[in-house]
């Protein structure tokens, strides 16, 4: 038998270390360091190498092998990171689905996925019990909290209840799909991002550099169904760090967390750092052990940026990264939506034909680098590899400027073209939330027979008392007229899509059904 400290022969390579070797590393360096917190719950780097283990050899003796698909639908708990790592230690693709999605959404996703094994857990379970067997098969589904509606799934104890070296483990395949990360499909049916173990180990390892200090203690707040949080702890075990996880972000207990467990790195979209912001205000906590504030998964107002360092008394940074890659930027230091490349090697921005711009002109990001994904996961043994001489076009809209930085300027398909301009999307908005009564703000283009497209705008106001007349008024200080609003809505909530991220599209059928409506 071989003890968790000890690296299995089956996975071990010359050519890389693999993430599972990074955490055996860590698990060895300090064997008693807690690795991860959930609530009252506090698991050592001993203590969850051994239950990867044993995961490991429960999975294989459902029968899975290298290359099947296996569902995670789970929450932010330990059982859900011992998942991801035994996954990649017994050769099959972990699937993370997202938590907010209804049946109608996860059926399709599941049935293009062919499943051999769904993980999951209660609360979740019921948007995909009862599912036709042809899709998912119950008596392959495991809830890691107990029984369900649906006699046929099964307890998680039956996958733990193995000794650890019951089956023996496959090598490891570095250049095999190991991740899926489904996107959130605004523009259509959404794709399977596949990163590889070389390109997860990649990704992670760069990720290590970008913080101000180390991965000491991350509040996980963000899904691990999702990249930036999935990314973020996998960072900080690799460097014996230790993971405080919410199963569900709640701004005040995340404040609390971050006081009684001395977090110092954070991860969070933006709405997340604005919702706690808020409650800091009402009820101060001591957060002077915060370190690293990242912003991943949208642009932030910089208006938010500096009211931020007023009330935490340390910088929030935008950070670029994408499921397809992260860790080819670090934050930027101005405020605003900059960053840094890290190799500039990796890094291009072209025109409609292909050449690079120059300097101070918009183009789309193209990048490169071992931390690039593999392509679009299509079907089983079929992958579109997306990138075109290695470079991968990523959609993104971005300038540098003359000291090397990169401003990001819009999502390719969001820029809008009104008259023969380019406008960019973010410009507008966070020219708009300088005004005190406007808290978030949304520029689309919606279509025009005569100009191309026509600016429209949305706000959610900080002030009953605000008037839009003085909002435009003052966004007319700041921008030029061709990119003014011409119609500017104010919105109770600004729609998001499953991963958090405002939801354009929808704001866009709004947009065009109001101009319908005004017409006719």
């Amino acid at each position: 038998m071989s003890c968790p400290g000890t690296r299995p022969k089956s996975i071990s390579t010359p050519q890389l270390v693999t993430l599972y070797e990074l955490l055996i590393d860590s698990a060895t360096a300090r064997p008693h360091a807690i690795a991860l917190i959930a609530g009252d719950d506090a698991w050592t780097y001993d203590r969850l190498t051994r239950y990867v283990r044993r995961l490991s050899q429960g999975l294989l003796i459902q029968g899975v092998k290298p290359g099947d698909r296996v569902a995670l639908h789970l929450t932010n708990r330990p059982e859900t990171v011992a998942a991801f790592y035994a996954c990649m230690l017994t050769g099959v693709m972990a699937v993370p689905l997202n938590t907010r999605l209804t049946r109608a959404e996860l059926e399709p996703q599941l049935r293009r996925l062919q499943v051999s094994l769904y993980l999951g857990q209660i609360e979740l379970y019921g948007a995909i019990a009862g599912m036709d067997a042809s899709i998912l098969d119950a008596d392959k589904c495991f809830l890691v909290d107990g029984s369900s509606l649906d006699t046929r799934a099964r307890a998680w104890s039956e996958l733990i209840e193995h000794h650890a070296d019951e089956v023996p483990l496959a090598p490891v395949r570095l250049d095999e799909p190991a991740l899926l990360l489904s996107t959130s499909g605004t523009t259509g049916e959404p794709k399977f991002v596949t990163h590889t173990p070389r390109t997860m180990c990649a990704m992670t390892q760069a990720c290590q550099d970008i913080a101000l200090k180390p991965y000491e203690v991350a509040l996980i707040a963000t899904p691990m169904m999702h990249g930036a949080g999935l990314f973020t702890t996998l960072a900080t075990l690799a460097t014996n760090g230790t993971c405080v996880l919410m199963d569900r972000f709640e701004p005040a207990a995340a404040l609390d967390l971050i006081e009684q467990q001395r977090c110092t790195m954070l991860m969070w979209l933006p709405f997340m750092y604005s919702e706690a912001m808020a409650q800091q205000v009402a009820r101060p906590r001591n957060v002077a052990s915060l370190g690293t504030c990242l912003v991943g998964g949208d642009t932030t107002p910089p208006n938010l940026q500096e009211a931020f360092l007023r009330v935490f008394g340390v910088r929030m940074r935008n950070f670029l990264g994408m499921s397809e890659s992260a860790g080819t930027f670090t934050y930027g230091f101005d405020t605003g939506p900059v960053c840094r490349a890290v190799d500039m090697d990796r890094v291009r921005l072209v025109d409609e034909e292909g050449n690079t711009v120059r300097r101070g002109e918009a183009g789309e990001l193209l990048l490169r680098g071992p931390n690039v994904f593999i392509g679009y996961w299509l079907g089983p043994g079929r992958i579109d590899d997306a990138r075109k001489d290695g470079w991968w076009a990523t959609g993104d809209v971005m300038r540098q400027d003359e000291a090397g930085d990169f401003w990001y300027v819009a999502r390719k398909k969001n820029l809008i073209i009104r008259g023969g301009s380019n406008i960019s999307p973010t410009e507008i908005e966070h020219a708009l939330t300088v005004h005190r009564g406007v808290s978030e703000a949304a520029i689309v283009g919606v279509p025009d027979a005569v100009l191309g497209q026509r600016v429209i705008g949305f706000v959610k106001l900080t002030e009953a008392a605000t008037q839009v007349e003085d909002v435009l008024h003052d966004l007319s200080t700041r921008v030029a007229r061709y990119k003014m609003p011409e119609r500017l809505i104010v919105v109770d909530q600004l729609p998001r899509n499953s991963l958090g991220k405002v939801d354009r599209a929808r704001l866009r059928a709004i947009g065009e059904r109001l101009d319908d409506s005004r017409a006719a």
